[in-house]
């Protein structure tokens, strides 16, 4: 269901007149087109961003430019009002947002030499580059959510904001449905995972006897996205890697190594390279505990026989994923389901399915339970896994009564983006704003230059 998105979240782009002269273009390549306060927005700078944007592709370009330079003057207003209220952004905030994009890139792209040849620098040149670019977005956004941090919305706000929705635009609801999944890993036997820890330590030795972390972590590390690099990792601050692995890396000193310890991966050892604040780069081995077919066969016979229970009524599925259910990749707490992200309820829509997953739904009847299936997982694990299907949803026009939540979340927007259109009017009034009119034309920012 798409309901039609408020635009008070700064977008980027830019939009130059079209009527200037070439010999006007040529005079403001690099000359300022808007000031707000003591900031100022250059050509280059909004040519630089409509670049990114395909234009062609967009029903209404000149609105649409438009549009965003609006969003763009929006960005520096709240930026120069939190600077004159002086709102607080934590550096470590600033931090860990870089780290998070150079994590995500370096994911897409396969490694940090790959990343970097990508990019033509390094990566704590990158991340200088785009630092305040990514402190001023961070800034904007903590103001912005100032502005609109005390919007709630009641029962009512949410039938009033339904009720302006004319009956012919109202959305159609595409098929959605309520599906569970039960996920068994097999556990590792206690002579696999000796193997692995007594593995790991005769590593551990020979690096404490002076052999290069880095080489063994190419020939041995079982990390696929580390190893080529010699084990090392992105650089990262709490709460990007798991609880076991972050424990031991926060106790490191430069050039010390860990002992032996386990995590939900398996078995690592890590070398801090160095700490800044709460900014880490380390590098580790990771050695995995091997199954063996003794191991996957027994978790196939338990997967069978709690299948076989629930098909014959002996048992509930909720019971059944909050006693066996062992995987990291589910909410055994709820049941296994499927969640929405924007809703948080167990309405998913089928088109967000994995083909996988659709696959087996396909020929499933709502009440009804997969036969168990095996697979492997992005880590290179294992897992045995029962679909539920308890619910399926027809397409259908959008009603309070069966799409209530993501009305909420549009009603809820909706008085946000009053809650701004308010801040902004009173904010004209005492910032200063001009717009260089002789390049730029949009009427929908006619109120929005000093008088």
């Amino acid at each position: 269901m798409k309901f039609k998105q408020i635009g008070f979240i700064i977008l980027i782009g830019a939009f130059l007149n079209q009527d200037a002269t070439a010999q006007k273009e040529a005079q403001w390549v690099d000359g300022i087109i808007a000031v707000v306060g003591d900031k100022i927005v250059l050509r280059s700078e909004l040519e630089t961003e409509l670049a990114n944007v395909q234009l062609d592709t967009v029903n209404n370009p000149d609105d649409f430019a438009c549009l965003t330079l609006r969003n763009i003057l929006l960005q520096k207003l709240l930026i120069n009002q939190a600077e004159l209220d002086s709102i607080p952004l934590e550096e470590e905030r600033v931090n860990s947002e870089l780290d998070n994009r150079i994590r995500y890139f370096q994911r897409q792209i396969g490694s940090q030499v790959a990343l970097e040849a990508y990019l033509g620098m390094t990566i704590p040149e990158y991340k200088e580059q785009i630092r305040p670019k990514m402190r001023a977005q961070l800034l904007a956004q903590q103001m912005q959510g100032s502005i609109t941090s005390e919007v709630m919305v009641s029962p009512q706000d949410v039938k009033e904001y339904f009720d302006t929705i004319p009956a012919d635009l109202l959305p159609l609801v595409p098929s959605s449905l309520s599906v569970a999944q039960l996920m068994i890993e097999p556990e590792y036997s206690s002579f696999a995972k000796d193997y692995a820890r007594e593995m790991l330590e005769g590593l551990r030795v020979k690096v404490m006897r002076g052999e290069s972390f880095e080489r063994l972590a190419k020939l041995y590390s079982q990390d696929p996205g580390s190893k080529v690099e010699g084990g090392l990792l992105p650089e990262f601050t709490r709460g990007a890697m798991v609880p076991a692995f972050e424990r031991e890396a926060y106790k490191l000193k430069p050039d010390s190594i860990s002992p032996v310890f386990e995590s939900d991966f398996g078995f690592h050892i890590i070398k801090m390279i160095k700490r800044k604040g709460e900014s880490i780069v380390a590098r580790h081995i990771l050695i995995r505990p091997q199954l063996t077919s003794s191991d996957i066969q027994k978790t196939s016979n338990l997967t069978d026989s709690l299948y076989k229970k629930l098909s014959a009524g002996e048992t509930d599925w909720c019971t059944v994923v909050k006693k066996h259910n062992k995987s990291k990749y589910n909410n055994a707490a709820y049941c296994g389901f499927m969640q929405d992200e924007s809703t948080g309820n167990d309405k998913v829509f089928y088109e967000t399915l994995s083909p996988e997953l659709k696959k087996n739904l396909d020929e499933m009847k709502p009440g009804e339970y997969s036969k168990p299936q095996y697979s492997k997982l992005p880590d290179g694990g294992s897992i045995f896994y029962i679909i539920y299907l308890k619910e399926l949803y027809a397409p259908h026009q959008a009603s309070l009564k069966d799409d209530y939540d993501r009305i909420k979340i549009e009603a809820e927007s909706a008085k946000k983006q009053k809650a701004m259109d308010v801040w902004i009017e009173k904010t004209l009034k005492t910032n200063y704003l001009k717009i260089n009119k002789e390049n730029i034309s949009c009427p929908m920012l006619a109120k929005w230059e000093i008088q």
